[in-house]
């Protein structure tokens, strides 16, 4: 009778509906892809190299250059690429948990004799975001810049990639004055007033400009972007979107958030001002801030899975008593893993949220009946109402 007990017992399990939740989805492939991937990013960023009193608020003597990037080896972090940045910002990518990514503004020309040597040696990279006018006049308040052949030999080293930061649009009116920068001011160099939208238009064609003489000069396109100054408003991020950037960069500090999207990348600025030791607890706070809003995280999905249907049911915490709506909409994304990577293959689509208080909450249903053997993700997008993200991955095999 025991015995009977136990098969009766098993065989009403294998019929249940599977509830999945965070903690719970098919445990192997969630923690290769979840939780042993970073939580979050910090993106260091630099200027000038050397001891040039022009510019000595940005500057970084060669010595403590190279003390940081040994402190950042030393204590386990991985120097990533940009487009391992990209995808890991874009929701798919994996990196390691104690992931950096490096940055240099301007073009200054000790980044070929300090910095580019260092990064080389220590087997790292850097994305560079070059004023390509001030390139071509050969200096920047006095200090030297790159020229094309070294920029040229830099990219093709592949240590250092190659980003715009204007063609002419890294300046300030009004004296040189903070909140008068170029790319948010309604007026030309010489004072001629300017609308929204022709100002929109001119980023539009300086940002072009930019790019296709960077293309020409060294045989690689750049899809990067770095706001002069960290400036920007709704028609600069317009003409950066026309122009065809993948990614832009602020200069707002903090870190950033796995699938959070690749606009006004966050970073931090080192220089002479930031010692070994504090740039070693900046990180390591940020990296227990990441884990901990992570761990925290607004999106909350729910899916049960038979052999032939899956339903998915996605909402927001923050929306389950909060009178105003944070959820815009849900998208869902299906993956396949090839090779031991995702590769997407077609969107469920999107889904609007109901505003109704019982009912915040977007939901989408899938027949897997004729799903090729293998395993499979499903990629949960969560928009809110203020733009950003959450992201969200339920991994099941077939």
């Amino acid at each position: 009778m025991c015995y009977f007990k136990k098969v009766l017992f098993s065989m009403l399990l294998l019929c249940l509906i599977i509830v999945v939740t965070d903690e719970t989805i098919a445990a192997e492939p969630t923690k290769f892809y979840e939780y042993s991937n970073a939580k979050g990013i910090t993106v260091i960023n630099y200027h000038s190299f050397g001891d040039y009193k022009e510019i000595a608020n940005i500057n970084i003597t060669k010595k403590l250059f190279r003390e940081q990037l040994m402190m950042i080896k030393d204590n386990g972090y991985t120097v990533i690429s940009e487009p391992q940045l990209i995808a890991y910002l874009q929701g798919h990518g994996r990196i390691p948990e104690k992931s950096v990514f490096l940055t240099i503004d301007d073009g200054y020309e000790s980044v070929y004799t300090i910095a580019y040597p260092i990064l080389k040696e220590m087997g790292m990279q850097a994305t560079l975001f070059v004023i390509v006018k001030d390139m071509e006049m050969g200096s920047r308040k006095g200090v030297p810049m790159l020229n094309w052949l070294q920029l040229k030999e830099m990219s093709d080293s592949n240590v250092i990639n190659v980003g715009s930061h204007t063609y002419d649009l890294h300046w300030r009116g009004n004296n040189d004055s903070p909140k008068y920068e170029a790319m948010i001011l309604n007026q030309t160099k010489d004072g001629q007033p300017l609308t929204n939208e022709v100002r929109q238009q001119l980023i539009f064609e300086d940002v072009t400009k930019a790019h296709k003489l960077i293309e020409q000069n060294i045989g690689e396109k750049t899809t990067s972007f770095a706001y002069p100054y960290g400036a920007y408003d709704t028609f600069a991020e317009r003409a950066i979107k026309q122009a065809g950037y993948l990614i832009d960069y602020s200069t707002t500090s903090g870190y950033n958030l796995f699938g959070s999207g690749t606009v006004h990348i966050k970073r931090i600025d080192s220089s002479n001002l930031v010692s070994v030791e504090e740039l070693k607890k900046k990180l390591e706070k940020q990296q227990k801030q990441a884990e901990q809003q992570y761990k925290n995280r607004d999106i909350q999905v729910e899916a049960h899975i038979s052999s032939t249907n899956i339903s998915i049911s996605a909402w927001l915490k923050s929306d389950l008593n909060a009178k105003a709506l944070q959820a815009k909409e849900a998208r869902f994304e299906l993956y396949k893993t090839v090779n031991g990577k995702r590769q997407l293959q077609r969107n469920f689509g999107s889904y609007l949220v109901t505003a109704s208080a019982g009912s915040r909450m977007m939901k989408t249903e899938e027949n897997t009946t004729n799903y090729e053997a293998g395993s499979y993700s499903i990629k949960t997008i969560i928009v809110k109402q203020d733009g950003s993200k959450e992201v969200f991955w339920l991994n099941f095999s077939k």
